[in-house]
């Protein structure tokens, strides 16, 4: 159940989990959150690219070999240099399934509404030039199993389409990563080794709306009307959402001799850096650090302006589990804030 006395408040769920994660990390940044459904071909840039000027392309060193002061505050967004107005994202399957996974990015933009919004207004063009769709303030949309509210900007990745449309089998994935070889990993087509330079979101969320080539995968109940403007009734719980899939080359959910039907999906709880597997709250998110924020002492479910972000997928059903899709996090320094967990053995 979720109370909400408007459009506004309909969104509270997201507000106050930004808010208490925010305060769980060492200050107590945040913003609220707010984005709606994809409208048009969101996708002109080609990620990839490893140019040195956007985040940094290594991947750090080790937790503690950060220099310097840590602080904590906010820095307004418009007064970032360009470096810091990215993230560099990575990301592989070592698991033998194909992965197929829904990313969102959401950012705010800097103003009464979100006055710790990550978006100065001026660059806008940044974020939609990427393939990032804007929201205007006061607008309210649902995806899934939220509520969203303007000013804001969104990417889903690629409209959580399993493959391109001409794709042969196996080939052109889109939000998709195909088996690993063996012992060697398979890099997603547009988040590559070098990692895509990404403008830099609020929060990283991996979700299911239900809708498009995602609703034959759906597992989770959405709230039915999560922006309705009275108490909202129905859904299952925010670290219950489907997140990602263990699939075959026609995008048949994978099932496991191990776990049994069903366990071909992967929720919030599963993904390492999320509120729900690290602070024991309904966070499903990963979200951005405070703008002083550096590697040391950093809050576990944070990631870094002009940082990058290396994602890997797992398959390891075992019973207890562990994060089956995990994160190295560094910061714009290249300092590592945190490592793979170590029960994935990991090293590079």
């Amino acid at each position: 159940m979720r109370q909400a006395d408007d459009k506004r408040h309909t969104a509270a769920f997201l507000v106050a989990a930004l808010a208490l994660a925010g305060c769980l990390a060492a200050g107590c940044g945040g913003a609220s959150s707010a984005f709606q459904f994809l409208l048009g071909n969101p996708y002109p840039f080609v990620g990839g690219t490893d140019d040195g000027t956007t985040a940094p392309g290594v991947t750090g060193r080790q937790t503690g070999t950060t220099t310097g002061t840590t602080t904590t505050g906010f820095t307004d967004p418009c007064s970032e240099p360009q470096n810091r107005k990215f993230v560099r994202i990575s990301m592989r399957n070592q698991s033998s399934d194909y992965v197929h996974y829904f990313l969102v990015l959401i950012a705010y933009v800097n103003s009464d509404e979100y006055p710790e919004g990550a978006v100065c207004e001026t660059d806008r063009a940044l974020y939609t030039s990427f393939g990032y769709t804007s929201i205007a303030a006061g607008q309210s949309v649902a995806f899934g199993n939220y509520c969203v509210v303007g000013p804001a900007l969104y990417y889903f990745h690629r409209n959580g389409q399993f493959q391109l449309a001409g794709g042969a089998t196996g080939r052109r994935l889109a939000s998709a990563i195909g088996p690993a070889q063996g012992a060697t990993p398979t890099y997603d087509a547009f988040f590559t080794s070098s990692g895509a330079t990404v403008p830099v979101p609020d929060l990283i969320l991996f979700h299911n709306p239900g809708s498009g080539q995602g609703q034959a995968l759906k597992i989770s109940r959405n709230v039915s009307d999560p922006c309705a403007g009275e108490i909202v009734v129905g859904g299952d719980p925010a670290c219950q959402q489907d997140a990602f899939y263990y699939v075959d080359e026609t995008d048949r959910l994978a099932g496991s001799t191990a776990l049994g039907v069903g366990s071909g999906r992967r929720v919030p709880g599963d993904i390492q850096g999320t509120g729900c597997e690290c602070l024991g709250v309904s966070v499903p998110f990963q979200i951005l650090a405070p703008s002083g924020q550096r590697a040391q002492g950093a809050a576990c479910n944070t990631f870094f302006r002009g940082g990058r972000i290396d994602y890997v997928f797992l398959r390891e059903d075992t019973d207890p589990p562990f994060p089956q899709l995990v994160w190295r996090v560094t910061d714009a320094t290249g300092a590592r804030a945190h490592d793979f967990d170590p029960r994935s053995d990991i090293s590079q």
